[in-house]
């Protein structure tokens, strides 16, 4: 009887089911996956981007000693101390703590292209700030306070990559003067688009590409872009896909970028549309160039190629790159729902009782 009394104290002790006690326990690790994004969508400048199937992990650890690790994507390219904007990311999460960073050890599995307008800083961030809640055990309001983005957004600069990367879909972001605070809503994608991108081998310094990005503009061309953004995100709820391009259609910076830095802009966007495109447009600051095409059904390689136009639009741009000694390659992938998102975490959440997605 001692033992059954003793197994039943045991029992009330134990954190209860879907608790915040459970779900705010600080952790000895957590590994998190945050997809790359596509901003601006032409006729968007830094106020709308969209989540692809393309993901960065990471994974933090508490540790004696402080280290970061990378494989993949641009590991001979990204910072391996504190000024990573992972760790940037993770100690501005333990600001909203309130909790001092403890020593981590850090390990980065890098998908997304460095530096080529696929939002890994984005991705970076997102990931740290996940991470840094997850190992301190802080929640934050999202719906209504958004507390996430407002972190995020504080250290980009502005909503169109980081809001997509932590809530996936396509995501308009504004500052709301009335509230002080920024704020992003989901605009819903038609089924089926498949998105060809080609990524060069060289690297676009964002920094250094706004430059050509005019301060001022003239009124006929604000008023062009206000209807083009328009034209898009009603393309996108009506599912009218023919009304793409001309949604991203813009005079604010693709025209700059193309004609300052990026020579194979309109050309690789010219023969993606003669190959049968319904869109394309500068992915974010560049240099990848994005094609939009239509028909994909399930997996990629089940479905008869005859149905779907990514393979020659895909063809076409990589040929049209060649013709201009453009050196790069094309990946093909599909829009994500889904924004960054923890896949393991030590101690778990899940218990016998109730169990996340992935057994997190």
């Amino acid at each position: 009887r001692g033992s059954r009394d003793g197994e039943a104290r045991g029992a009330r002790r134990r954190p209860r089911l879907g608790s915040d006690e459970l779900l705010t326990l600080e952790r000895r690790s957590v590994t998190v996956q945050v997809p790359a994004t596509s901003a601006n969508l032409g006729s968007g400048y830094d106020c709308i981007g969209m989540a692809l199937d393309m993901w960065n992990e990471l994974t933090v650890e508490r540790a004696d000693k402080f280290s970061i690790t990378v494989e993949g994507e641009g590991a001979d390219e990204i910072p391996l101390d504190d000024s990573n904007l992972v760790v940037v990311g993770l100690r501005a999460a333990f600001r909203a703590a309130g909790k001092p960073v403890p020593t981590l050890r850090y390990h980065l599995k890098q998908k997304i292209p460095h530096g080529r307008g696929l939002g890994s800083s984005s991705a970076a961030i997102v990931a740290g700030i996940l991470a840094g809640l997850v190992i301190a055990g802080h929640k934050l309001d999202v719906q209504g306070h958004e507390e996430l983005l407002q972190i995020a957004t504080e250290i980009e600069g502005h909503p169109d990559n980081v809001a997509p990367a932590m809530y996936g879909g396509v995501q308009v972001g504004v500052y709301d003067e009335q509230q002080r605070r920024w704020s992003s809503e989901r605009v819903p994608l038609p089924h089926g688009l498949v998105f060809v991108m080609f990524i060069p081998d060289f690297v676009g310094k964002t920094s250094e590409l706004r430059k050509v990005v005019p301060q001022q503009v003239d009124l006929k061309d604000a008023v062009f872009n206000m209807g083009r953004l328009a034209w898009l995100i009603m393309a996108l709820h009506t599912g009218k896909v023919e009304n793409l391009r001309v949604g991203f259609e813009d005079r604010l910076h693709q025209p700059q970028r193309g004609a300052a830095v990026y020579k194979h802009l309109y050309p690789l966007m010219k023969a993606s549309y003669e190959a049968g495109a319904v869109g394309a447009y500068l992915s974010g600051a560049g240099p990848v160039v994005m094609a939009i095409t239509t028909g994909g059904a399930g997996d990629f390689f089940t479905q008869n190629h005859q149905q779907r136009t990514d393979q020659r639009v895909a063809r076409a741009m990589s040929e049209a790159a060649d013709k201009m000694g453009v050196k790069g390659k094309v990946y093909v992938t599909h829009p994500t729902n889904v924004g960054g998102v923890v896949v393991h975490a030590d101690p778990p959440f899940s218990s016998s009782e109730l169990v996340y997605n992935g057994e997190t």
